[in-house]
């Protein structure tokens, strides 16, 4: 009986409902003192041992004086803890998802380091290209990556000249300056965004004057620049 009551507590019941329930299962109907005594569930605390299981569902109560317990099958015990146990797991997962999706809105993913070199193997494969808040050094760096027959649009950060002897590349003038802060100093935030899809973010260390290239991985911060960058072409002149 014991090994019973083991398994019985692992499911969810306490060691007095454990016992009262198998000594139910021995019997038709029977008085909470019977239970007592088959189950040795002291008399003083058979009747909250009787209730709890009721209000589990692992037993039935009769009106009468005095009261009559039941046990329900084990089967029917068992299919309902199903159940209940697919809704919680259900209501869990529900709930990790809004909590994942609250995460994400709060938090950037980013790939770090992937550097200037393997930011120009992405542009060689890209049929669309938009360069936004671009420097006219950031642009003639990566200039020699582009496709013969891609559509490459460059918005220039604001004041920027218009790099020379690209004929095949659409340029703008940015309306508003988007800067970083890096080493005390404010430089140009740049954002490449290749084949509507991938986004990779840009800053020149003010101090070195090597480029520190990231790629976005979160869809929403994706969309976020792609916006940004809609907007901003189509207001600038």
């Amino acid at each position: 009986m014991e090994s019973v009551v083991e398994k019985l507590r692992q499911i969810g019941l306490a060691e007095y409902e454990a016992k009262a329930y198998l000594a139910l299962l021995n019997t038709h109907l029977s008085t909470a003192t019977r239970v007592s005594e088959r189950s040795g569930v002291p008399r003083t605390k058979i009747y909250v041992v009787l209730e709890s299981l009721r209000d589990k569902g692992w037993v039935r109560v009769y009106s009468g004086v005095p009261l009559l317990f039941k046990a329900v099958e084990p089967l029917r015990v068992f299919e309902k803890a199903k159940e209940d146990y697919a809704e919680f797991l259900a209501s869990v997962q529900t709930t990790l998802k809004e909590e994942v999706n609250d995460m994400k809105e709060k938090f950037v993913i980013k790939r770090f380091d992937v550097g200037l070199e393997g930011l120009k193997e992405a542009i060689r494969k890209a049929k669309t290209v938009e360069i936004n808040n671009a420097t006219a050094d950031f642009v003639k760096k990566v200039s020699s990556a582009f496709k013969q027959d891609a559509m490459v649009k460059v918005l220039l950060f604001p004041g920027e000249a218009k790099p020379s002897n690209m004929p095949n590349v659409q340029f703008k003038q940015a309306e508003i300056a988007i800067i970083t802060i890096m080493r005390n100093k404010e430089v140009p935030s740049m954002s490449i965004i290749l084949d509507e899809g991938r986004t990779f973010t840009a800053f020149q260390d003010p101090v070195d004057h090597k480029y520190i290239v990231d790629e976005m991985l979160y869809d929403e911060c994706a969309h976020c620049f792609a916006g940004w960058s809609s907007l901003s072409w189509g207001s600038a002149t």
